[in-house]
């Protein structure tokens, strides 16, 4: 009987549409992601788009959204026998309760499993697709679908049928199932976002993760793009553990399902019974009125009143549904951990300013209302239909309006009550962090006004959808196909918000420039799709179902009778504004700026890139002088820049040629005149200008050119509002307003498909260390050393700021304009800045030291001035003098998070410093170490200056991490920097492979960010403690004397490299210096298990079994195993290195010990017991899995 019973339900759910219909869809999903070049889920970069790595990942990302259409099919099995009434029928026969339940259970899954293998076949068909670019794709072999269908998908689908079965079983209802998904999925985003954030829970994650994905990730995380390529992801003893745990659970859950169910209707609660009992007696009580006459029927009051009262009777319908409680909840849950855990650098929060609440609210929350707005839009329309009380309801002779209109305002009041409870709860989330300056206007402002009109346009499409529906399962899954939708069709181009319905774009928030950002936009936006809506909800009306007949056809006869009413009027007016609103926007975004989708943008540089890379090497002028005045008016988003270059033909040869480009296409050329030369070529699209000189320019000859430039944004921006160039807060480089010398590939085509698809070369790539030639050009431009006179004016409230010293500063009226000006060379590379700023100074050894920070963002400035006076002392003590008598960090508004370094001048992210909550001791701090960072850029830089070539970027960040590095374990001690470490060999690591080109040595790097930021930090750390810190730095200095302010032939990465190498002193060190300098070389490091004794005068032997390896990898990833002969720490600590308030106190002994390649054994005698002993404890080394190093011992 189980058999039969499983067959027939299995028949069944074939047989239904929704099997078909998420074939389908799912089908379609995954065969787009992989045919598309715009969308794509594991591959990319040197990863086949059919890796097994990327195989796996879309099965496993895929099963957490099929958890939709398992329930359907599971859930049904039991709900559908009440709603039809066939229940009674089939309890009353003498199949067996296991038979009955489990073998519905069973069809219904395998219905699900069927569905499923729509994944494979969309990945393997899609990639067949012969427009894909054949580099991108690899072998298809059937165990790399086998294994990701049945060890990771399938395992993951039986575990989500079984939990959703179990729960419809207990509750006999979608409704309720369908809000456990969303309270499932809700949970599962949370924690896996708190566990993701904090590397100690990766490991416990790969445990309790539900569907794999931690698991798998944390196995493939160290993986290349060779792996990745070519190795089935490994069912380890993890993963196994991992899959057995949720397999246990499905089965709980089905024997929990069983135990629960029983042969017989739903019975009611005992306390739905009780509280029935009592409504039944308060009505027994009340004594029946009697009038003497009916009061005077007035029907203006009675329409009014009628709205009030229905609107009320609708309100109440959602406000005391348990669904609507639950789905809060789960916001107010998934809220929560973004706002509390948000924000985070190194493990270090922010405070929970307002501003950096919101949008965190907005992200994590507004999901909730959404659901909302489509689930009770299908609600509250059918809800009559499903009690089968809509014949007397539709016979009454209330006018149609009164159907619509209650139930459209009764969901945006509860959406706007929605918004406010989760406001409510930001700020509970505030005070619990001690935070009190809650400004509520903010909320108000930024995020429940906006957002409600939002919510209100998709509650209105949501009535709409419904009202033309068949049935509300229907409305429901074109409301969900429209939210997909919107998302896909934005990510393949097609993102203009006149056809993206709903589309607002995107408001940006700063304390420092509030929401001017998308703001006028946003608005203009909702009143186009607010008339749309009103137009919309007016057709919903005049298509309103009453009576018996629910078929669309009729209702559409009948519109033209309909259309001649004051509905008909609304409806006119509403198309009417939108079409005017519209038609603005449309001039706005399409005519007086230019809109171009993606696709646009890449073949524009395409063509860029085919028609002028070829001038990248034509010797050019360098320039010598600037002089600019600046006039910013915020205000209106505008800035003039007026200014003369002086430039000189350094080069051995006589110049023909002057080429001149403007970058930023948000800057237009006004004037462009250049002495002594002729006008041969005119690209205004692409602002490029090509001037020959009428007698070549000689070596050793100057010249000058002038210029006005304008940067302006007029009016509303498809693609968004300038962050630049602002009301507050501006902050431009000169490469945004000023021309520049010569051609350079920075902004070009990167990513090799999409430069195969342009008919380019598939890689654009840094000139090789090997080629003297690009010594010439240093890798920021044809300016490496300038003088300068610099003049901004700005509106009188606020502060101008330039690189040089302020020699002048007044206000003009209603015009603030001060002077700067740089006697000393400063780089062609620098920025103005404007807002309204407070100011705090030091003194510091003949340096006047300036923070520049929006009144209310005070937190760190004293922080930030002894990082800065820390700084400044290492950093003279060792690479020699601080250039200029003025350092300068400047505020700017957090639409990016970074600092960076000019002349003398850090511009400094709202959101990364200033905000920071540095009142846990033993988090990381991160706000001295970024400030250390960028002043460290004012030598690596700012006096030497790389090539433009291979490795430039290892003289300029990677000695500013090492800078820094420097001065945080000056100030915190070598055994806290641990965690700093770890996180940057994590984050190498885990992007090595994500690499889109090739891993290259630190040597050789290409601008890399993840070499030389992240492995960087960790390899200079290793070479100054083995070579000496003293001697480094001896050395560095030397290289900063030979090449401070020089110019061609400039620094490359074989000086600093050939100084680390003429320090090493034995044949380990040399080894140490090319491994970690010329080639790819990871260690595989491990602390087996340690045992202690206790010996008999009273010390403590401790006896640590280690393994360790070592390996070279190519630039593919492609590893090979290399002899280990080096001598490494070896440690033992009363507490575990890295965690907690780990000290020096800590430390029983750490010495270094010969360590050769494979098992050995290390014995230790000590004064104290240890509880814990590793091999290379401090993270100092590249280690494939440093979570291995220390062991507790036995």
């Amino acid at each position: 009987m189980f058999g039969k019973i499983a067959l027939f339900e299995l028949r069944y759910q074939l047989r239904n549409p929704v099997f078909w219909v998420a074939a389908v869809i799912f089908f379609l999903l995954t065969y787009g992601a992989m045919a598309s070049d715009d969308i794509t889920i594991g591959g990319g970069g040197n990863v086949n788009l059919n890796s097994p790595v990327a195989i796996v990942t879309t099965h496993l990302v895929l099963t957490i959204f099929f958890m939709f259409v398992t329930t359907a099919f599971v859930a049904n099995v039991i709900v559908r026998d009440e709603e039809s009434g066939f229940g009674p029928l089939i309890r009353s026969t003498q199949v067996s309760k296991f038979s009955y339940l489990l073998g519905r259970f069973a069809g219904a899954f395998i219905a699900a499993a069927l569905a499923f293998l729509v994944v494979p076949l969309g990945i393997w068909l899609g990639s067949l697709m012969p427009w894909l670019d054949p580099e991108t794709i690899g072998p298809n072999r059937f165990a790399y679908y086998a294994v990701a269908y049945f060890v990771f998908a399938m395992p993951s689908v039986f575990m989500v049928s079984a939990l959703f079965f179990a729960v419809a079983t207990m509750t006999r209802s979608m409704m309720y199932t369908y809000v456990a998904v969303v309270g499932f999925l809700v949970l599962y985003i949370v924690l896996n976002a708190i566990m993701g954030s904090q590397p100690e829970y990766r490991d416990l994650a790969s445990y309790v993760e539900p569907f794999g994905l931690a698991a798998f990730g944390n196995a493939t995380r160290y993986w290349t793009a060779a792996e990745s390529n070519s190795m089935i992801p490994p069912v380890d003893s993890v993963l196994l553990v991992n899959r057995a745990i949720w397999l246990g659970f499905a089965v709980l859950m089905l024997a929990l399902a069983y135990w629960r169910f029983r042969f017989a209707s739903k019975a009611i609660s005992a306390r739905k019974a009780r509280k029935a009992a009592k409504k039944e007696a308060k009505l027994a009580r009340k004594e029946p009125s009697i009038v003497d006459t009916l009061p005077e029927p007035t029907p203006e009051r009675a329409g009014w009143a009628r709205l009030v009262a229905r609107t009320k009777f609708e309100m109440g319908q959602v406000l005391r549904s348990p669904a609507f409680f639950i789905l809060l909840l789960m916001g107010l849950f998934n809220a929560f951990g973004s706002l509390w855990f948000g924000n985070e650098i190194y493990g270090t929060p922010a405070r929970p300013i307002t501003f950096s609440m919101i949008e965190p609210l907005m992200g994590s929350f507004t999901i909730i209302p959404i659901i909302i707005a489509i689930y009770y839009g299908g609600e509250l329309v059918w809800r009559d239909r499903d009690r089968k009380f809509h014949e007397i309801v539709d016979s009454t002779s209330v006018p149609g309006w009164s159907y619509m209109v209650p139930k459209t305002i009764a969901v945006a009041f509860v959406l706007i009550a929605t918004l406010l409870i989760s406001v409510v709860a930001a700020i509970l989330i505030q005070a619990g962090r001690g935070y009190t300056d809650f400004e509520i206007g903010k909320y108000l402002a930024w995020y429940v006004l906006p957002l409600s009109v939002d919510m209100l346009l998709i509650a209105i499409l949501s009535i709409f959808v419904q009202a033309l529906s068949p049935n509300k399962y229907v409305g429901w899954g074109i409301m969900v196909l429209y939210t997909i939708a919107t998302i896909v069709l934005a990510t393949m181009g097609f993102d203009h918000p006149l056809y993206l319905y709903g589309s607002t774009g995107q408001m940006r928030v700063s304390d420092i420039n509030g929401a001017d950002v998308g703001w006028a936009t946003g608005w203009w936006l909702r009143l186009y799709w607010g008339a749309i809506a009103l137009a919309l909800a007016v057709l919903a009306h005049m298509l309103w179902r009453r009576g018996a007949d629910a078929a669309l056809l009729p209702r559409l006869r009948q519109m033209p009778r309909r259309l001649v009413s004051p509905a008909g009027g609304i409806l006119a007016a509403s198309l009417l504004v939108a079409a005017l609103s519209g038609g603005w926007i449309f001039y706005q975004m399409n005519v007086l700026n230019e809109y171009r989708t993606q696709d646009d943008v890449e073949a524009a540089l395409a063509a860029y890139e085919k028609k002028y890379l070829k001038y990248e090497t034509l010797p050019q002028p360098t320039a010598t002088d600037v002089r600019l005045a600046v006039d910013l008016y915020p205000e209106e988003t505008r800035m003039q820049a007026r200014g003369r270059i002086a430039f000189a033909n350094n080069t051995e040869a006589p110049i023909e040629q002057l080429h001149l480009r403007l970058p930023d296409p948000n800057a237009e050329i006004l004037s462009l005149n250049v002495a002594g030369a002729t006008l041969a070529m005119n690209d205004e699209e692409n602002l490029y200008r090509i001037y020959r000189f009428e007698e070549p320019l000689a070596p050793g000859a100057t010249g000058e050119f002038t210029f006005t430039t304008r940067r302006w944004q007029q009016g509303l921006r498809a693609q968004g509002d300038d962050t630049r160039l602002v009301r507050n807060g501006t902050f431009l480089n000169n490469s945004e307003f000023m021309p520049q010398i010569g051609m350079d590939r920075s902004g070009l085509l990167q990513d090799r498909a999409t430069r195969r698809k342009y008919g380019l070369p598939s890689e654009l790539r840094q000139a090789k260390l090997e080629d003297e030639s690009a010594r010439n050009r240093n890798y920021v431009g044809n300016a490496p050393w300038v003088t300068s006179d610099i003049t901004v004016s700005t509106v009188a409230g606020q502060t101008p700021i330039a690189p040089g010293d302020r020699v002048a500063d007044d206000v003009e009226g209603d015009r603030r304009v001060a002077r700067f000006v740089a006697e000393q060379p400063i780089l062609g590379f620098f920025s103005i800045q404007s807002a309204d700023y407070e100011v705090a100074r030091r003194e510091h050894d003949g340096t006047t030291l300036e923070i520049y920070h929006h009144p209310t963002h005070d937190f760190n400035v004293e922080r930030m001035l002894d990082a800065m006076e820390a700084s400044l002392d290492y950093y003279e003590a060792n690479f020699g003098p601080y250039q200029f008598d003025y350092a300068r960090i400047i505020e700017f508004p957090g639409y990016a998070s970074f600092a960076q370094a000019f002349a003398g001048t850090i511009p400094f992210s709202e959101r990364i410093g200033f905000i920071a909550d540095n009142g846990d001791a033993e988090a990381i701090d991160y706000v001295t170490y970024v400030t250390a960072h960028e002043l460290g850029h004012q030598y690596w830089a700012h006096q030497l200056i790389s090539a433009d070539q291979q490795g430039g970027t290892m003289l300029v960040e990677t000695m500013a991490q090492y800078s820094a590095l420097m001065v945080m374990k000056d100030l915190y001690g070598e055994d806290n920097i641990r965690r700093f470490l770890k996180y940057e060999l994590d984050n190498y690591l885990s992007a090595r492979g994500s690499e889109a080109i090739e891993e290259l040595p630190l040597e050789r790097v290409e601008n890399q960010g993840y070499i030389h930021y992240r492995k960087g930090a960790v390899a200079m750390y290793l070479l100054q403690d083995r070579l000496g810190e003293d001697r480094v730095n001896a050395m560095l200095s030397d290289l900063l004397e030979r090449y401070r302010f020089k110019g061609a032939p400039f620094a490359n990465s074989r000086d600093l490299v050939g100084g680390f190498a003429s320090l090493a002193r034995n044949e380990r060190e040399r080894d140490l210096v090319e491994d970690l300098l010329r080639r790819i070389t990871l260690y595989d490091l491990k602390a087996e298990e340690a045992v202690v004794r206790e010996m008999d005068d009273g010390r403590f032997e401790t006896e640590i079994e280690i393994e360790a390896d070592k390996f070279y990898a190519d630039g593919k990833g492609e590893e090979r195993k290399a002899m280990l002969d080096d001598v490494i720490e070896i440690g033992l600590f009363t507490e575990r290195p890295g965690l907690g308030a780990f000290d020096a106190d800590d430390v029983i002994q750490m010495r270094r010990y010969p360590v050769r390649s494979g098992a050995q054994t290390v014995r230790i005698v000590t004064e104290r017991r240890p509880a814990f002993a590793g091999i290379d404890p401090y993270n100092k080394y590249i280690d494939r899995n440093s979570d291995d190093n220390i062991v507790a011992t036995e």
